[in-house]
Parts: structure tokens; sequence; C-alpha cells
């Protein structure tokens, strides 16, 4: 890293009341907020160091995600939690502060699971810190995974240590189509406890219909078995394989079917909560999917946000604006408690980091 930038950025917090980190801006839902000024970090890129037999690296948190999954590939290995907006410059600290998964996170885990270490700038600009560069740490408070969904509200990202996967060899993708909720939720339920290893598990409303996605990874000459196996649970499997697979997974995690001038929300959820917020949405003709297993909504809401906002309170559900022209960051039933108060008050005393 170099020295002279990073006292620029100490510098510029000393000097500063509010501020926000912002990296490749590719999160523009939560990267602009009001009366406040920008901590560029754009410019704090690099691989620090990578062991690729102890499946574990460490870079600067504005090196963009294809930087790394360039190297990591060399290697046979991968991020797995599948971070979206690779090809649109997203960095690795913005992943990690917006705790942004893709669709592997079903069977993977998300970034929480992954981030080993961290470096972080406080309220003071120094240079904190915390967990280390190897799986079995000490123990003590895991204020790495503190960071993950942190927002930037707590201090700005500057170093991370990750672990990796070793990447599948193939993969493919087996398609159910259903043309009722019920029925696909009801699939889905038993994908979920069926003894088949499935990477990916999306649930998409498609005009009058609901597909079920099933992504299986591995060794090729398996997939055939697996199939079968999936075709004891359900019916009338069609099957996606190769660059048409692969083209697939890319658009869907670029979120490439959000149309333009929409809001891209991010609704965490359970898939007891699918119906009651399916009947809303699809009342409201939104496009939306069901991802990593049921367990998170991804929607594109074009009308104003108020609405939306209500219909998650009263589901008791938290939604964040991830893209678009967002006038509101947080929705629904958002609480700060006195969990968080105190760890933002230990982290962040003199209240310089915003809260978007």
């Amino acid at each position: 890293m170099d020295n002279g930038y990073l006292n620029h950025l100490v510098e510029t917090i000393q000097a500063k009341s509010k501020l926000l980190a912002r990296g490749g801006t590719t999160k523009t839902g939560i990267s602009n907020p009001p009366d406040t000024d920008t901590l560029d970090i754009s410019q704090i890129t690099g691989i620090r160091e990578y062991n690729p037999s102890e499946y574990i690296f460490t870079a600067l948190a504005g090196t963009p995600l294809k930087v790394i999954d360039r190297m990591l590939a060399e290697n046979g290995q991968f991020l797995p939690f599948d971070p979206p907006f690779m090809n649109k410059a997203a960095t690795l600290g913005g992943t990690i502060a917006a705790n942004l998964n893709g669709p592997g996170r079903y069977h993977y885990g998300g970034v929480r699971d992954f981030i080993l270490g961290v470096q972080f700038l406080d309220d003071q600009g120094r240079l904190i810190t915390a967990g280390g560069k190897v799986v079995k740490n000490a123990a003590g408070f895991d204020i790495p995974k503190l960071m993950v969904g942190s927002l930037g509200c707590l201090g700005t990202i500057v170093e991370v240590s990750f672990k990796v996967f070793p990447k599948p060899i193939e993969y493919i993708t087996a398609t159910a189509q259903f043309e009722s909720l019920l029925d696909a939720m009801n699939s889905l339920f038993k994908l979920t406890s069926s003894p088949s290893e499935i990477l990916c598990l999306e649930l998409e409303a498609v005009e009058d219909f609901y597909d079920l996605k099933i992504r299986l990874g591995g060794d090729p000459k398996l997939f055939q078995d697996r199939i079968s196996l999936l075709g004891n649970l359900l019916q009338d499997i069609e099957i996606l394989k190769g660059d048409q697979e692969t083209k697939y997974w890319q658009e869907i995690n670029e979120f490439l079917w959000v149309p333009e001038g929409s809001v891209l929300v991010k609704i965490p959820l359970n898939p007891a909560h699918v119906p009651m917020l399916e009947e809303f949405l699809m009342l409201n003709r939104t496009l939306r999917r069901y991802s990593a297993g049921a367990n998170v909504a991804w929607v594109a809401w074009s009308k104003s946000l108020k609405s939306l906002d209500e219909k998650l309170k009263e589901l008791n559900l938290m939604g964040l604006s991830i893209l678009g022209p967002a006038d509101q960051v947080r929705l629904g039933a958002w609480e700060r408690g006195i969990f968080y108060q105190k760890i933002k008050a230990a982290l962040d005393p003199s209240g310089l980091w915003a809260e978007v």
C-alpha cells in the first residue's frame, strides 16, 4: 500500500466531521448519502499475499473482485459465495461492507463465513488490526465479522484476509417449472432436505410461472446420476449446461434482469415469509427472485419506496437499497439495538462514520 496515499486518507479523516468510504461505486443505492463527504479508497488496491496451498489470500480493500477472481482461477480456486457485480468493478471492501452474496451462498455460506482478518481505519485515522491470516485464529471478539454488513459505519476497511475453496470442475443446471407458488415451495423444501449436493437453489417468478433453478457442480461423469436423483423429486426437468449455463448465472449475479431506473432491494427472509411477500410483489407487477433457498429476496422496485417500506414493516422484514435512484437506503423493520449502539460507541466514539 502506498504510505503517501494512506497518509492522505488519515488527513482526510482528521479534517472531516462525517465520512463514508467509497470504492468502485457499483452499489449506487448506498454509496451516495446526503450531507456526507466521501473517503475514496479506490486507489488502495493490490494483492498483499496469496498462499494457494493454504487456500488463503490477503488483499487491499479497493482491489476489484475481478482481479482476485483471475488470480484464484489460475490455481483452480474461487470465491464460493459468488460476490455480485464482479464485472462492474465491484471491490472487495464494498462487498464486505454491504454483505453481498450471490447464489453460491446457498451451499458454501456467505462473506461472513470466509473473512479471517481485517485492517481498518478508525475515527481518529488509526490503523486497527483484528483477526489474522490463518483459519485457526486467536480467541477474542470477532471484529472482522462485525465489518460484514456494517455499511462503513464502524470504520473504513483497508485490508482483508480471506479463505477460499477449490472451484468445481464443471457445472450443470436443472430447471423445473411450476404453475403455483405452493407447488414450487413444496418442491424447494424437498430439495433442501434431500441428499443431493446442490450448489445454488433459486426460485424465479417468470410471468405466470415459477422456475426452480438447481445448480450442481463437480465431476461431469457423475452428473447423470445426480440429475436422475433430482428427477425422483421433480418432474419435467430441463437441463442447462456449457456456455449457456455459465452465461445464465453470470447475468443473474450481475443483476442484468433489473430494469433501468428501478431500485434493487435486498430483503433477507426465510421461506415462510415468501407467500406473504410474493402476494404483494405480484400485485405490484414487480420483477423479483428468491435466492439461497428462498432466504433472500431480490426485488426490482419501480414505484415509490414508501409502499414497499410499509409492507416490509408489516411483515417485520428489513430491506436494503443496493442499486438505483434510492431516496431511502434502509426499508422496513430496521432497529439499531443496544448491542449495535455499544459497538458503534466503542469503535466510532466521535460519530465520524456515516450511518446510511
